[in-house]
């Protein structure tokens, strides 16, 4: 999955958060306003080939 998350930072889809809370590492992903928008169209070329 980490290489998942670093393929979609370094395209600059996804910002990453780490912090350490109860002895361990948590990490938040969170769309970036230019991967929000990827994101809305690659669904609007799925739903243009299933024709909603």
């Amino acid at each position: 999955m980490s290489k998942h998350a670093g393929a979609l930072i370094e395209a600059g889809y996804v910002e990453q958060r780490k912090a350490v809370r109860d002895t361990r590492q948590r990490v938040w992903l969170r769309l970036t306003p230019h991967g929000r928008k990827a994101y809305h169209g690659h669904l609007a070329a799925l739903r243009a080939i299933v024709g909603q």
